[in-house]
């Protein structure tokens, strides 16, 4: 089995945990949101860590036992293979800290008239939730990709109805569905006034900075 297999398995699987009792859902919520500000905790402390090497690093200079520019070249060689090797690994995402029921001047779109054109190709878009979200409990966050929303196999937000297109938890939904503006979105629409849709996009992601 290849490593897109797995993908697929392992997504299968936790498709089917999504369908799990409500409590023991919950307790596994909680349980992974604890291991979550745990390494959060714990990027704190490394902050912590890398002050205190710096501020020997420049004591090192200021007394002469370190030559700057040698040392930042080969921190600049070996940062960039750091970056590359922690795209490869799990990290958690979390979306700005905002009240999503306070956000004003909010998108005005007509998507009722225009879903059987666009076949509400925004709730295929990737994005993290916030704590606001998490605390609620009611929007759902994928447990392979914290706190990513969760998606269903066709790749549509499990809180989006197959049959109209419509979305389940439209009154607590997270904010960057409320302020998202498809209008000049290229991955939406090819000509958004004549009401043309842009080629299917399998790798749909909201570009949103995260926490």
């Amino acid at each position: 089995m290849n490593d897109e297999d797995n993908k697929t398995k392992r997504s299968e699987d936790f498709a089917d945990w999504a369908n799990a009792p409500e409590s023991l859902r919950k307790d596994l919520n909680a349980g992974l949101r604890h291991l979550h500000f745990l390494s959060m905790q714990s990027k704190h402390d490394l902050v912590d860590i890398t002050s205190r090497f710096f501020a020997l690093m420049e004591e090192l200079v200021a007394n002469g036992q370190l030559d700057l520019r040698t040392f930042d070249e080969r921190r600049l060689r070996l940062r960039e293979k750091e970056e590359a090797r922690l795209q490869q690994r799990a990290h958690v995402q979390v979306a700005d800290p905002v009240d999503k029921y306070e956000l004003e001047d909010l998108p005005q779109i007509d998507c009722q008239s225009r879903i059987h054109l666009c076949k509400a190709r925004c709730c295929k878009l990737t994005f993290p939730l916030s704590f606001q979200d998490l605390d609620e409990g009611i929007v759902q966050w994928n447990y392979l990709n914290p706190y990513q929303i969760r998606q269903k196999p066709d790749g549509y937000c499990v809180h989006n109805k197959s049959d109209s297109g419509h979305c389940c938890v439209y009154k607590h939904r997270p904010a960057i569905c409320r302020t998202y503006d498809c209008r000049n979105d290229k991955r939406i629409w090819l000509d958004f006034e004549k009401g043309i849709p842009a080629p299917e996009d399998k790798n749909l992601q909201v570009q949103s900075d995260t926490t």
